[in-house]
């Protein structure tokens, strides 16, 4: 139940009137966007890689790149998107680094020394351009521990630092807001198998945790979830 909890807390995050951009690779993601519209009626605008505008429908595929999710929906190429983010008119944007650290630095390029690494990852894409333009930064990461959320990343691939937007970081144990006044952390939201305790224990850096809220998944929910992810894909990110 890992992903649709993850997905829910998403949906949770997405407000009435936000363009919401989604990437490559972003199961999450696109449950939680979908979840927030057609489920919980946000009235949100759903952009991304496949460069369809506002899809009527999805059906979850190995790519969230499908160009078959244009098939009923006007076409927005990512060139304007991007133009959108520039503008100011493009609201939220995700992101699933590997690395995330106290100050928002996000790391999707290297584990280790950039020269001499122990691990090539995927590569940023536009992260660097667009992590300060976006309003709401969604960053995801499925694997919370002292790892993953690090004192300092490896490699600065982006970052909000020397922006003014939100930040929101959803983990498998909970929902965190970046708190530029405080410049920590703050623990917003956990899971029915989660608490402060366990997400303090899992982050190597300190965090402030009160009034925690719950995230929980509903049959109808589910029932969702199911209907968009047929094939049961997410179940792969179980694992990661």
């Amino acid at each position: 139940m890992i992903i649709e909890h993850v997905s829910k807390a998403i949906s949770l995050l997405l407000e009435d009137g936000e363009k919401v951009y989604i990437g490559l690779n972003s199961i999450p993601a696109i449950l939680g966007a979908f979840l927030a519209r057609d489920v919980y009626n946000k009235k949100i605008r759903i952009l991304g890689v496949a460069e369809a505008d506002n899809p009527k429908s999805v059906s979850i595929s190995p790519s969230t790149g499908n160009p078959f999710y244009s098939e009923e929906a006007p076409v927005m190429i990512t060139a304007d998107s991007f133009d959108l983010f520039q503008k100011g008119l493009l609201d939220v944007m995700f992101l699933g680094p590997v690395q995330i650290d106290e100050e928002t630095n996000v790391n999707l390029s290297v584990i280790g020394s950039y020269e001499k690494p122990k691990v090539r990852l995927t590569g940023g894409a536009a992260t660097a351009y667009l992590m300060p333009l976006a309003k709401k930064v969604i960053l995801w990461n499925l694997k919370h521990s002292k790892r993953s959320l690090v004192k300092k990343v490896d490699f600065i691939t982006g970052t909000a630092k020397y922006s003014n937007n939100n930040v929101f970081l959803v983990t498998n144990l909970g929902i965190m807001k970046y708190d530029r006044g405080f410049k920590k952390w703050i623990v917003t939201h956990v899971y029915p198998w989660s608490n402060c305790n366990v997400i303090k224990d899992n982050t190597d850096f300190d965090i402030i945790c009160e009034n925690v809220g719950k995230v929980e998944v509903t049959q109808e929910d589910l029932n969702f979830i199911n209907k968009v992810d047929p094939y049961n894909l997410r179940s792969a990110l179980e694992g990661l």
